[in-house]
């Protein structure tokens, strides 16, 4: 299965989610659908993604997440 973000910061990357146990899945790992980030001027920041739709990719389904907003003031 594959996880894409669409707009925002992480518009565009994907995630490849394997079922195989012990397999690693990604090299960055979502949080859950959010990220957290820090802003140039050091503030942390969640970018929340909801589930939007699932789209048909061919042997794999991939499961699209929209970018739903920033909310200031996450701490790491």
């Amino acid at each position: 299965m594959i996880l894409k973000c669409v707009a925002g910061p992480m518009d565009g990357a994907t995630y490849s989610l394997s079922r195989t146990r012990g397999e690693p899945n990604t090299n960055r790992k979502p949080d859950g659908l959010w990220f957290d980030r820090q802003e140039d001027n050091g503030d942390w920041v969640q970018d929340q993604y909801e589930f939007d739709r699932l789209a048909d990719s061919g042997a794999n389904v991939t499961m699209v997440y929209c970018y739903g907003g920033s909310i200031p003031g996450t701490t790491r």
